[in-house]
């Protein structure tokens, strides 16, 4: 989104250079209903509402979180670590992480915890249990584009249902279906706890609910099969779109949420929550990732003017709680609205009347930093 765009121009203006050759510009948009007959479409309109705001960049997840990496300081990323826990005391924070040497501990002035959704910092800080299951399943994956399927952003919409494809770059498209989906029938799509990544499947699925063990094509197929069955009718193509997709490629998990007035701590000691972790919402108003820039930008300014110190913390969540807290509560919201069938308002008109997009936001100045201690 624009503001998100700003934010990360603030931090370091080459970071926004470097999403830019990733970015999928959708000349033409559709929406259709589950039938697949066209519908008067908000989504062109909408977004040259948003671009009279700022620009507007379209990129994968896995493009913006490779682009941002790259960026970082050689040596500074290490993968492999799960967070176990931590311990804190007057000069800094001792993190344990499970890694394929073992169990290793960490010092280091600040945790934060960046770490999504499902955060285990958060649960370690807060105990304030998982995520709000919505009733919903999500389905998506990332594939080559079929010889014959036009190159447009499309919607496909009806009986709480969505199913959504976009145009990337290399010749792949993005396709995610939104299904209601039971409670009670949640431990099939992962549970509570599932990480949304390629290939993800996990010990436990691999052994499934009867315990028979299965292979990953396996799992990915179950996957695949679940989603045919809760668009059966829909448009041939798209469930062809779907049938034809690399098991691999298809993650499965629940739809979950908090509600803004549970995420009243972000920081609190040594310990900072950043993005989903503190203020996990919905797909609606497509704020997330800017958000989660947004929370970099002030928490970075914040550790330039206090230090490496629970003082910085405390400044970042004073900037950072009310702001985040209104796109949250505004995203759930629109969530609700939708399942129910009386969403009122576009996500488009709500990011422009709430200034969502039009946020500015001030440069970061690394040289003003309080050197490491």
């Amino acid at each position: 989104m624009p503001n998100g765009l700003r934010a990360l121009e603030a931090i370091r203006p080459d970071l926004k250079a470097a999403l830019l050759p990733h970015h999928c510009e959708h000349e033409v948009t559709k929406s259709y209903d589950a039938s697949g007959a066209p519908n008067a479409s908000i989504n062109a309109s909408g977004r040259a509402r948003l671009r009279e705001h700022g620009e507007l960049v379209y990129v994968p997840w896995h493009r913006l979180q490779s682009t941002l990496a790259a960026a970082l300081p050689q040596g500074v990323l290490h993968t492999n670590h799960r967070f176990l826990g931590f311990t804190e005391g007057a000069n800094g924070v001792v993190a344990e992480f499970e890694t394929p040497q073992g169990v290793q501990k960490v010092e280091a002035a600040l945790l934060l915890g960046a770490n999504g959704g499902q955060s285990a910092v958060r649960e370690a800080l807060l105990a304030d249990g998982p995520p709000q299951f919505l009733g919903m399943a999500i389905w998506r994956a990332v594939r080559p584009v079929p010889s014959d399927w036009p190159e447009v952003y499309a919607t496909y919409g009806g009986l709480g249902k969505a199913f959504i494809t976009s145009m990337l770059k290399d010749g792949e498209t993005a396709w995610q279906g939104f299904a209601p989906w039971s409670a009670d029938e949640l431990d099939v799509i992962g549970g509570g706890r599932r990480a949304y990544i390629h290939n993800g499947a996990s010990d436990a699925e691999l052994a499934g609910l009867d315990g028979t063990q299965r292979s990953r094509e396996q799992v990915g197929a179950e996957r695949i099969k679940r989603c045919l069955e809760a668009f059966e009718g829909w448009p041939q193509h798209v469930r062809d779109l779907v049938a034809t997709t690399d098991p691999l490629a298809v993650t499965e998990h629940g739809q979950f949420c908090r509600e803004a007035d549970n995420c009243q701590t972000y920081a609190r000691g040594r310990v900072a929550l950043v993005g989903d972790a503190a203020h996990l919402a919905t797909p609606f108003l497509g704020q997330g990732s800017s958000q989660a820039i947004e929370d970099g930008l002030e928490l970075g300014r914040a550790v330039g003017q206090h230090g490496f110190s629970p003082d910085a913390l405390a400044a970042y969540q004073e900037v950072r709680l009310p702001a985040a807290s209104e796109v949250q509560r505004w995203s759930v919201q629109l969530c609700r609205q939708c399942t129910s069938g009386k969403m009122d308002k576009s996500e488009f008109d709500v990011n422009i009347e709430q200034g969502f997009v039009k946020r500015q936001h001030a440069p970061l100045h690394p040289a003003l930093a309080v050197p490491t201690p």
